[in-house]
């Protein structure tokens, strides 16, 4: 039946009305077999071409970043809100901002270590770990390991992970303060101590790189930042100082490309502590989604748990990505937009999808996990006429590959 049905979808796709059109491709792919929700409109008109479960609620995945983004580029400036610090006469207090630039391996920030080498004075790190919850309310136990699920830190360093890597027998670990915790085994893979920085890596020869998060706390943060100053840090936990300076280093748009093209998971909720850094609030993450949802009324209707989507608690609707998506438009250049979100067949995690119309494209943010595929962008087809739209297939007992070209079905309406 779904043969005869493809069939007869291919003689319409000629000759039919776009919303005709899609309504066919809805019924030729599988997405009416799992729990699926859909919203296409016509940006120009803000007319409707198709929906299907519009209103109910669904897993976002990373589609919840979509969410993350709109609300960091209507607080924060250009420029990333890097540290806080207030100078005595002999003490300099610092507490971190969220700030995931610090040493990352592809950002290179190093903002707050020029500052703290730049000084003779006592160097007294002020955060406290009240206000941090490394790991989000609804994230999978043991994916602990898993490079993406770094934790999260007031002051985030090496994007909270180990790298480790073996060449010719030699293994090479990256940052080198972690050596000493490392050790080899008899596992296939790197693992992690549930409860501690200890490491075992596989006796092998060769092994790629492979990233590790590392457990974090204001504890741990001043011996990896006293490492790489070399000066001794004191821990004394304090609340803002009213007449704190919050210093700005590096670009936003930086830390939005990476969260939106490779779906970088602390990126995203390292971006919420910055808006609170910005706000002059405090962590944990529950307390900053609570205040930003009290502030707008956009995001009152959506259940939003976290920054990256990785919470299974998440619950949002196609219409209110569709929503979320229609602000980003109206509120940030076009030319911005779509450089910052992937682009169909060219970049980002939807490199190799691509519309059978070759002069078409869409600009989205996936979001997937196991038993769940979303998508929701902008589609512009072969007459340049633009499309904003959320794709949200959730509970679907198939393979991510599969679900994804279901996507492509109903996209591929669009031409």
């Amino acid at each position: 039946m779904k043969l005869l049905a493809y069939l007869s979808f291919v003689s319409i796709l000629a000759t039919s009305c776009t919303s005709t059109r899609v309504n066919q491709a809805f019924k030729v792919g599988h997405l009416d077999e799992q729990a699926s929700g859909v919203l296409i409109q016509e940006l120009s008109s803000g007319k409707v071409v198709f929906q299907h479960h519009a209103d109910d609620y669904f897993m976002p995945a990373s589609n919840a970043k979509l969410v993350t983004f709109l609300e960091a580029t209507r607080i924060l400036p250009d420029s990333i809100p890097a540290y806080r610090y207030v100078e005595t006469s002999d003490t300099l207090y610092f507490w971190g901002t969220g700030d995931p630039s610090l040493l990352h391996p592809d950002l290179h920030g190093d903002a707050l270590l020029k500052k703290l080498r730049s000084t003779n004075k006592v160097l007294v790190l002020a955060d406290s770990d009240e206000n941090v919850r490394p790991l989000g309310s609804g994230w999978a136990w043991d994916d602990y390991a898993d490079d993406y699920s770094a934790e999260i830190a007031s002051i985030p360093m090496y994007n909270n992970q180990v790298r480790f890597s073996v060449k010719a027998g030699v293994a090479e670990v990256s940052p080198t303060y972690f050596a000493p915790f490392v050790r080899t085994g008899t596992s296939s893979f790197v693992q992690r101590d549930r409860n501690a920085n200890l490491f075992t890596l596989p006796s092998v020869q060769t092994m790629p790189t492979v990233a590790v998060p590392f457990i974090t706390s204001a504890k741990q943060t001043v011996d990896l930042l006293s490492f790489e100053v070399g000066k001794p840090i004191l821990h004394l936990p304090k609340p803002y100082d009213a007449s704190s300076v919050l210093a700005y280093a590096g670009k936003t748009d930086s830390l939005y490309l990476p969260m939106l093209h490779f779906s970088d998971n602390q990126i995203a909720e390292q971006l919420l502590y910055l808006i609170a850094a910005q706000k002059n609030w405090v962590g944990p993450t529950n307390k900053i989604i609570e205040k930003l949802t009290k502030e707008d009324s956009l995001l009152k209707p959506i259940k939003w748990v976290d920054g990256s989507g990785l919470s299974r608690y998440n619950l949002m609707r196609p219409q209110d990505i569709v929503a979320v998506l229609l602000k980003l438009k109206s509120e940030l250049n076009e030319a911005r937009l779509f450089k910052l979100l992937p682009e169909s067949g060219r970049s980002g995690t939807i490199r190799k999808m691509a519309p059978d119309t070759p002069e078409s494209r869409f600009y989205a943010k996936s979001g997937s996990f196991g038993n769940t595929y979303n998508l929701a962008g902008y589609y512009r087809n072969s007459q340049g006429k633009l499309f904003v739209f959320s794709i949200m297939g959730n509970l679907g007992n198939r393979s991510i590959t599969a679900m994804k070209q279901d996507v492509m079905i109903l996209l591929n309406a669009l031409r």
